[in-house]
Order: structure tokens, then sequence, then C-alpha cells
């Protein structure tokens, strides 16, 4: 098995329709191929307040995932004289739970044949779920938690785009003799540890006295500006990731 792993310093930032057309004088052989997404969070100690030491715990980490597309590397030399084909695109939307009870999962975005070929590009977009049966409806990423005995919940409705080029790396190459593994991995320490770059969560406030830390625009609780700090950790993560391969 081949894998090929894709770390968001993000964070380190599902069965399919699969729409795969393909205009071709000749049939290119196909490659299975699997799309997964992890995450994982390694936190310092603790975050401290002034006065307490507050532990942050992740417990979920859901993210809705509007479409994938993979891009052929224009000069591929797999492909035999005479064979074209248009990119592979993934039509979600996809709710991706990538945290369960405090443990980070692996979910498989989708199983596909793919034709054997290099590929320069992966994309795919976060966009907020338009499902009023999910709990992620107007959202595009929710993640829960506790910081010290509080449980807190942070979440968004904000857009963006995630683009990885290999132009000037290495190639994803399928080849026909294994299974390959198309890997994207966040590390929410990059969001959440201070010692990290991340935010810090004892700054949040459980303004109504509720006792559960809300954090988004508009939080009853008055965290709205670390709701902002925490979406603009996020975007800068992902910045840095794709200039990384831009280099």
């Amino acid at each position: 098995m081949k894998k090929f792993n894709l770390m968001i310093g993000l964070l380190a930032l599902l069965t399919a329709t699969v729409l795969f057309s393909c205009d071709k004088e000749e049939e290119a052989p196909a490659q299975n191929a699997r799309i997964n997404f992890s995450a994982s969070y390694n936190s310092s100690a603790g975050l401290s307040s002034g006065r307490l030491l507050n532990t942050v715990q992740i417990t979920s980490f859901l993210v809705n995932i509007e479409e994938v597309e993979l891009e052929y590397d224009d000069n591929d030399p797999l492909f035999a004289p005479g064979v074209i084909a248009s990119d592979v695109e993934l039509d979600g939307p996809f709710e991706v739970q990538l945290f369960r009870d405090g443990s980070g999962l692996t979910e498989t975005l989708a199983n596909v044949a793919l034709p054997v070929a290099a590929y320069d590009e992966i994309e795919f977009k976060i966009r907020e779920n338009e499902d009023p049966n999910s709990e992620m409806f107007d959202k595009s990423v929710v993640i829960n938690g506790f910081i010290g005995e509080l449980p807190f919940v942070f979440w968004t409705d904000e857009n963006d785009e995630v683009e990885i080029e290999f132009e000037n790396s290495d190639n994803v190459v399928l080849t026909p003799s294994e299974l390959s593994v198309i890997l994207v991995e966040f590390d929410l320490s990059k969001l959440f540890d201070p010692e990290n770059g991340g935010v810090d969560l004892a700054l949040a406030l459980d303004g109504n006295g509720d006792g559960i830390i809300e954090i988004y625009e508009g939080s009853p609780d008055g965290n709205t500006d670390l709701a902002k700090q925490i979406w603009e950790k996020f975007e800068q993560a992902i910045e840095a990731f794709e200039e990384k391969f831009d280099d």
C-alpha cells in the first residue's frame, strides 16, 4: 500500500458521489485509491489564565467539505499518447467527523478507481452545511471540548479553500501495482495550544453563567473576538501550508 501524507500545518487541517468524466480516445488504466482525512491534538500541560491552570481537551471535531478535486499533471508521462482525461471531482457535501470522545479519527472520504497517472494538485472546499437535519446546519467547522472542567463549543460558518500543489515537489503518482492512500491530516494543537502558536482558550468566558463556554460570532458569552482569532489561525495555517508546497 502506497501512502501520501499531507500534514496541514493548521492545524500540523467521507461514500461519495464521484463525478469522473473523461474525454478519451482510449481508456486510461485505473487504480484503486482511498482519500482519508484525519486529526490529532497534542497539547502542552495547560494554559495559564493568571490564577488557574486550565487544561484544554478536544472531544469532537467536525468539518463540512463541499467538494474535493484532484488535478492531473499536464505533463504526465504516464498517459499513453492519445489519452485525454479531465480532472477528478468528488462531489459532496461530506460531513467529516475527525474527533470523537476525545480521540482523533481517520475518516475515509472516498474509495475510488482513479486513472493511473501523476497528479499535481488536490483541492478541497470547506463550506457551511445546508442540511437542516444536521447538527452542523449553517456551520462549516464545529469543535467541542473542555477548558478545565467547563465544556466549550467553537463553531463558524466561514468558508475556505485548500489548494495543495505538487508542481515543485514530488507529484502524487498512482501506479497499477498497489492501493494508494492520500491522507490529509489536521493537527489541532496549532489552533489551541499557545506554545504551538495557537489561541489561548484560558481567555474564553462563560459570560451568561450557563456552564458552557460558547465561542462563535455573536456568542452570548462575549467570545466573538476569540472566535475570530481562532478562524484567523485556521486560515493562516492553511495559507502557510499552501505556500510551503508553492516554494
